[in-house]
């Protein structure tokens, strides 16, 4: 699989030869390479100078150029994003450090790059609002903001970049690329956007908890995610180790799990602090419980399908 992945990726950088690409990398909780490693100490860097309290200078993202000759690095930067997201409890306290290559045409301005980059991390919530760091560099983030960016937003954020590729959670090389024309202007978010930028910590504790029991997530996991996401936050469940729990639960069981009197009544319990969530769960008979709730909301399922279909057919 490695070595599938830094092939298609190397004979892009072999094809493309005019082209320039630049390995993305956030060492805000570590560092991916040793800085005295020769494949990276050879290469030309540039740090993006983000400035944010939570930010130091050497936790800023740097951009390493990469050509066809340095395999060791590409080879390394490939092993490192498919190792940081292997286990979902490293992940969780050491993050991820490998934010993706991304491509620019000739003439490829390193710098320009960098402040362009930058000036879409450090972004004001609304007209006056506060900066806010929105970190586009993690490649978790970039996943989940693109499909609410427009086509506009998505070309401001890209600027001089062709196509932006990172590694999603299957293991598969994903590009992101806008057809539009450079738009002018910074990159701005909706209030809405906002709100949905601020859902991604549930999605992704969720999306470790589906990881720690699955062996494959399904094309639509990112979807699927959401879905929960918004049925955990609604539910009160907010500690990151009860949302982990939950995700067993929902992507075992059934997606629409929050929405049983059964399960509802046991998770209320837990946010009171009557027990814990762990316990609540558990409480619920194993595996006569949890069939019978399946059950019941697959009936609720066909039922709400036969409906619509009704509906349509009559109007």
């Amino acid at each position: 699989m490695l070595d599938a992945i830094a092939r298609q990726l190397g004979e892009h950088l072999q094809r493309d030869d005019a082209d320039a690409c630049f390995l993305l990398i956030d060492p805000l909780l570590r560092e991916p390479f040793p800085e005295e490693w020769p494949p990276v100490a050879t290469a030309d860097v540039w740090e993006v100078p983000i400035k944010h309290p939570s930010v130091s200078g050497t936790q800023r993202p740097r951009l390493i150029r990469l050509d066809a000759r340095n395999v060791a690095l590409l080879e390394a930067s490939v092993a490192g994003a498919v190792e940081e997201q292997r286990m979902p409890t490293v992940e969780a306290a050491r993050g991820f450090s490998i934010g993706g290559w991304l491509w620019l045409g000739s003439p490829a301005d390193a710098s320009q790059l960098a402040r362009h980059l930058a000036r879409c991390m450090q972004l004001r919530a609304g007209p006056g609002g506060t900066s806010r760091l929105i970190r586009w560099h993690d490649r978790r983030v970039l996943e989940w903001m693109w499909p609410a960016l427009s086509d506009e937003q998505r070309s401001r954020l890209l600027g001089p970049i062709c196509a932006w590729t990172v590694l999603d959670r299957r293991n598969r090389l994903v590009t992101y690329r806008t057809n539009s024309e450079r738009q002018p202007g910074a990159l701005r978010l909706t209030a809405t956007q906002w709100v949905h930028g601020a859902l991604n910590e549930t999605v992704q504790d969720l999306l470790r908890g589906w990881i720690s029991f699955a062996r494959d997530l399904p094309a639509d996991y990112l979807a699927q995610a959401h879905s929960a996401a918004i049925a955990v936050d609604a539910a009160g469940v907010t500690q990151r180790q009860d949302r982990t729990l939950m995700a067993a639960y929902l992507f075992q069981v059934h997606l629409r799990l929050l929405h049983h009197p059964w399960v509802q009544s046991v998770v209320a319990k837990a946010i009171a602090g009557e027990t814990t969530l762990k316990q609540a769960l558990e409480d619920i008979p194993d595996p006569e419980g949890w069939t019978r709730i399946r059950d019941e909301l697959n009936r609720s399922d066909r039922r709400a399908d036969t409906d619509t279909d009704r509906d349509m057919r009559h109007g």
